[in-house]
């Protein structure tokens, strides 16, 4: 029993619960004060000539006024909203008030009970049961007042049927009684349910809230990089092409800009220096542009800003500089202090019409023709870029083209050794004679084919070139032969070239693949794999453009090169700048230390020749010996070298 009537208690410890209970009371306890003025009206009408008039009239008129104003009350004052506290109180008198008013309408139905005829009194048990049920029910969400107004009515019935002698309304009466468990366990149970209701729907809400904070933090995260905080690679777009739609007349200004030895520091110090370093860079970025621009990581390194609008050619070029030269800047890591550089393209486009994806392209490119001269700074989109752009769109559209594979061949450019005056290998170089375009520089299609997927395929029918070659030329000449990024990061070109040699018979040993160190930047685990599966079937392996990269000497260190090939802008300056001849002397005395060839690249004059000659540089190619040539003449110039190298040993004999 102390259970139950705890269950019914108001729970002032549950705001939720009651804002609900009270709520769902203003809504139904009109209605129970409109169902008791229509009833206790109908029955003093009818007792109006067999009661007393202060039983008849007066008492109900005064109990319906009372009703009439409590209902006014809630009418108004319910749908107001109201706090937990409030509302807790204002249900605490609505139990004492359901009490008060069923005992006073129960008092007066038992009063009147005693007057009229037998109808009369049918009509005082109908009100009693019938009218005390239907308010019973109005106030199930309060579960203390609607079992208090059962157990009034019921007993008040009860005490006046029981002893009446009418048998009917005894019958009445006994079943009234035991009427009463069931209805207080109905009011229990239905309150009950609407508890659990209440907590339903408050854990639906609270999963609803969680979903949308969970949503929010999505679409942040979807439209933020979370390492800087800044605006990520879709939210720059998206920027972008809103104020494209805003004004297309008048594009934005987009610069992009990466970090020039930040690969280093990570590799160095580790990712944790790294991400430091790129936290410290966007805020230097955000500090400049201010809150006019938008600085957005577009991934990795690599930024890209939004100018301020209304700036002159020449502030953003300031401010492109200003970028440069804030993260040259050194950074502060645990173990110490790191300096990167900057490099900018910046596109300012002309009035008219652009998609973001033409502005990104061409501040793009712009950076890639910063970082190819290989000095931080910042280069604007031009007019000589714009030429040189379309070329490559049409470029990349004619290598899409299934006629271009007859259209490419082979030159062979001699590799000498400095000592003898011997040819003791050639590098084979692509070239493409296109009957639309004439002849194209593999510095212009070698990428365009890298971009557009067919770089394998060229692979395959230049090397398959280069194999009929090796059975032409003397079998004492090797053959050096350049693989891409994307050749010697890919297991099946690798597996396809293998073949290639194992069905052309020639021995893997006259064969040398030069890779760029940038192409092991791209996937240095996979290059690593493909280097070791190439050299154990025989094929050495040459770093070509050596010096330029950021991490050689590790590079040589794990991988194990048979040659380095000393970058030509070290050998053409070689007898102009001292630091040139000192670069190039210690990449010689290291492989001399290492055991292995160096190859000096662009040799333009004897005086070079000589000079590398007497620092220990082994090999040496360049116009000082020959321009590339086709097969034959390479073949003719290497039999003029080799008469000439064995007539100065039999002069010298």
């Amino acid at each position: 029993m102390k259970n139950f009537l705890a269950s019914l208690q108001l729970q002032k410890d549950n705001p939720t619960l009651l804002l609900a209970q009270f709520r769902a009371l203003s809504s139904q306890i009109p209605i129970l004060y409109v169902l008791l003025v229509i009833n206790a009206l109908a029955v003093a009408i009818t007792h109006l000539k067999s009661a007393p008039l202060w039983l008849s009239l007066y008492i109900p008129v005064a109990l319906s006024v009372v009703c009439v104003f409590r209902l006014c009350w809630w009418e108004i004052r319910g749908k107001e909203k109201v706090t937990a506290e409030r509302a807790y109180r204002l249900m605490k008198l609505t139990i004492s008030g359901a009490g008060i008013l069923a005992v006073a309408f129960g008092s007066w139905a038992i009063a009147l009970y005693q007057y009229g005829d037998a109808s009369q009194q049918g009509q005082i048990a109908y009100f009693l049961v019938v009218t005390g049920i239907s308010c019973i029910f109005c106030l199930m969400h309060l579960p203390m007042a609607a079992a208090l107004t059962t157990v009034i009515t019921f007993s008040a019935m009860v005490a006046t049927f029981l002893f009446s002698g009418n048998p009917v309304f005894v019958a009445t009466a006994i079943s009234g009684l035991f009427l009463i468990l069931p209805f207080l366990r109905v009011i229990n149970s239905y309150f009950q349910n609407f508890v659990g209701l209440v907590q339903l729907t408050e854990e639906l809400k609270q999963k609803q809230a969680e979903a949308e904070e969970l949503n929010l933090v999505n679409s942040r995260n979807a439209l933020h990089d979370q390492l800087t905080g800044l605006a990520n690679r879709r939210s720059f777009f998206l920027s972008l092409e809103k104020r494209l739609q805003k004004d297309s007349s008048t594009p934005p200004v987009l610069g992009i800009l990466d970090l020039d030895g930040f690969k280093p520091v990570n590799d160095v110090f580790g990712h944790a220096a790294g991400d430091l370093v790129l936290k410290e860079t966007a805020r230097r970025f955000v500090a400049l542009v201010g809150e006019e621009g938008i600085v957005s990581r577009l991934g990795g390194d690599e930024f890209g800003i939004i100018f301020p609008s209304l700036m002159t050619r020449q502030a953003i070029a300031d401010l492109g500089q200003a970028l440069c030269a804030a993260v040259r800047d050194p950074f502060e890591i645990p173990d110490g202090s790191v300096r990167v550089f900057g490099s900018c393209g910046i596109v300012y486009p002309d009035i008219g019409t652009y998609t973001a994806e033409d502005l990104y392209e061409k501040a793009d490119f712009a950076l890639y023709q910063v970082k190819s001269k290989r000095s931080s700074g910042v280069e604007f989109f031009s007019a000589e870029h714009e030429k040189i752009l379309t070329q490559r769109h049409l470029i990349e559209l004619e290598l899409q083209a299934n006629d271009f594979a007859k259209e490419l061949k082979l030159d062979y450019q001699p590799i000498v050794e400095l000592r003898s005056g011997r040819v003791v290998a050639y590098e084979a170089l692509a070239r493409w004679d296109s009957a639309r375009f004439g002849r194209i520089s593999p510095d212009a299609f070698i990428p365009a084919a890298e971009r557009t997927a067919v770089i394998g395929r060229i692979t395959r029918i230049l090397f398959a070139k280069a194999l009929e070659a090796l059975a032409i030329i003397p079998r004492h000449l090797r053959l050096s032969f350049n693989l891409s990024a994307r050749d010697i990061c890919d297991h099946e070109t690798s597996m396809a070239l293998l073949a290639m040699i194992t069905r052309s018979g020639i021995d893997p040993k006259r064969i040398e693949f030069e890779i760029t160190e940038t192409a092991l930047l791209s996937d240095f685990d996979t290059a690593d794999q493909v280097i070791s599966m190439l050299r154990a079937a025989g094929i050495s392996i040459a770093l070509d453009d050596f010096g330029t990269g950021y991490s050689s000497l590790s590079h040589i260190h794990r991988l194990g090169f048979d040659k380095l090939k000393i970058d030509k802008s070290f050998v053409m300056n070689f007898d102009r700048d001292a630091r040139c001849m000192n670069i190039t002397r210690s990449v010689a005395n290291l492989c001399q230390n290492l055991g292995i060839a160096s190859v000096a690249e662009g040799v333009e004059s004897e005086e070079i020749a000589e000079g590398l000659k007497a620092i220990g540089v082994r090999l040496a190619q360049g116009y000082h010996f020959s321009r590339p040539l086709p097969l034959e003449l390479a073949i003719d110039y290497a039999a003029r070298c080799e008469a000439a190298a064995s007539a100065r040993n039999s002069l010298s004999a």
